[in-house]
C-alpha cells in the first residue's frame, strides 16, 4: 500500500479557505502591547456592555434543580412557547439553534451543495460566506448602493438557476443600517430563493421581518440572544420560519446543542423583556452621544446606525495607524478588511464611563 499524507484527507477546500477573524482575547491584546489586562476596553464586540446579573443570581438559586445529568427537551417545547409570545407567530415556526451562527449552518446544510449558488449583499456578516462556502457554495456579492443600501436591483440581476439563498442583514453588520421593507418585499415576491435575513441586532433599531414569514414561505429570520439580551457567552440562537420550512430545517439541526443551563437563562430573559428594552433604551442614547461627539472631531466621518454599533471613517489619517495607536492605550477598536472598509473603524457602544474614556482618547490620538 503507497503511503499517502493523511492531511491529504482533509477537504481540499480548507487548505487555502479562509477562516473568520476570531477576535483575539483580552489577555493576548495586553499582553501585545504590554498592559495590566485590566486596561482593555473592548469596542470591538458589538455585544452588551450589561450583564444580567440579577439573572445569574436567579439561576444560583435554582441550580440544584437544573437536571444538568440529562438532555435538554430536544424539542425546546418551553422556550417555543416563549419565543411564540415574544414575537407572535406559531410555536412551531422556530428552530433553536446554539447562536445565530449554527442557524446560518443549519440553513446552508439544508440548502447548498456543490455547484449551487448564494447572493450576499455586500459588505456583510462574514459568516454567510463562510457557511456557504464549506458546503461547496458559490459565492455571489453585490456590492451595496452609497449610503450602504441593498442594491436591489442588483441582487435580483445576480439570482439564476443555481441561486438558492440570498443573505441580507438587518440592521447590517458592520455598517449600522437597515433593510428597507419595501427592498424585501421586491425580493421575496421577484425571486423564488430562501431568503435569509439575520436579526441579530434588531432589537437596537430598524423594522423586523418575522411576521412576514407567515406570508412569505422562502423567508427565514435569525434572531439570538446575544446582543440585546446580554447572553452571547450562553449562545443562543434561533430560525424563524413558517411551519413547512422549520420542518426541513429541523432534519438538519443537532438535538441537543443548546443545554440546560442556557435554557434557563432564556426563560429568565423572557420573562424580563422590559429590562431588556431599558437596557436597549440606554444603549441607543449613549450611541447618538458617541456619534455626536465623535461627528465634531476633524477629519472623521461618521456614518448613520439603528445599531447597538457604527462606523467611523478616517478621511485624513491612516486607520491601521489610529487603531494602532488606540490599541496601545487599551481601546480594542474592529478593522475591517472589505475594500469598500479600508479607511473605517466599527465602534461598539459600551458603559457611559467607558465611552467617555473612549472619547478622550479619541480626541488625543486624533
Amino acid at each position: 500500500m503507497v503511503k499517502v499524507d493523511w492531511f491529504m484527507r482533509f477537504r481540499a477546500l480548507l487548505h487555502s479557505f479562509k477562516e473568520y477573524a476570531w477576535e483575539p482575547s483580552d489577555e493576548e491584546i495586553a499582553s501585545s502591547v504590554g498592559l495590566d489586562v485590566s486596561k482593555i476596553r473592548r469596542f470591538d464586540l458589538n455585544t452588551s456592555p450589561y450583564t444580567p446579573t440579577h439573572w445569574l443570581k436567579k439561576l444560583a438559586s435554582e441550580l440544584e434543580s437544573v437536571a444538568v445529568n440529562r438532555y435538554p427537551d430536544t424539542s425546546y417545547h418551553d422556550l417555543r412557547k416563549e419565543l411564540s409570545k415574544y414575537l407572535g407567530v406559531g410555536e412551531d415556526c422556530f428552530v433553536v439553534a446554539n447562536g445565530g451562527d449554527e442557524a446560518f449552518d443549519i440553513i446552508s446544510k439544508a440548502f447548498l451543495d456543490a455547484g449551487s449558488e448564494v447572493v450576499i449583499s455586500s459588505p456583510s456578516y462574514s459568516m454567510f460566506r463562510i457557511v456557504s462556502e464549506l458546503m461547496g457554495a458559490k459565492v455571489v456579492y453585490v456590492r451595496r448602493r452609497e449610503g450602504f443600501a441593498d442594491d436591489v436591483d442588483g441582487l435580483l440581476k445576480a439570482v439564476n438557476n443555481r441561486t438558492r439563498l440570498i443573505f441580507l442583514c438587518n440592521p447590517n453588520n458592520p455598517t449600522g443600517n437597515a433593510v428597507e421593507r419595501s427592498d424585501l418585499l421586491r425580493i421575496l415576491n421577484e425571486c423564488d430563493v430562501g431568503v435569509v435575513v439575520d436579526e441579530a441586532y434588531q432589537e437596537y433599531g430598524g423594522e423586523s421581518f418575522v411576521k412576514l414569514t407567515e406570508k412569505y414561505s422562502n423567508l427565514m429570520v435569525v434572531r439570538t440572544f446575544s446582543k440585546a439580551f446580554g447572553l452571547a457567552g450562553a449562545r443562543l440562537g434561533y430560525i424563524v420560519a413558517c411551519e413547512e420550512t422549520t420542518t426541513l430545517l429541523n432534519k438538519v439541526r443537532p438535538p441537543n446543542s443548546v443545554d440546560v443551563i442556557t435554557l434557563k437563562l432564556a426563560e429568565f430573559a423572557l420573562e424580563d423583556v422590559e429590562w431588556v428594552r431599558l437596557k436597549v433604551r440606554e444603549t441607543l442614547a449613549e450611541r447618538d452621544r458617541l456619534i455626536s461627539e465623535i461627528s465634531k472631531l476633524r477629519g472623521v466621518k461618521v456614518y448613520p446606525s439603528v445599531a447597538n454599533f457604527f462606523l467611523i471613517e478616517l478621511v485624513e489619517r491612516d486607520r491601521d495607524e489610529v487603531y494602532t495607536e488606540m490599541l496601545k492605550r487599551g481601546f480594542v477598536l474592529r478593522r475591517l478588511d472589505d475594500p469598500a472598509l479600508r479607511r473605517c473603524l466599527r465602534i461598539s457602544v459600551g458603559l457611559p464611563e467607558d465611552n467617555d474614556a473612549l472619547l478622550e482618547t479619541l480626541r488625543e490620538v486624533l
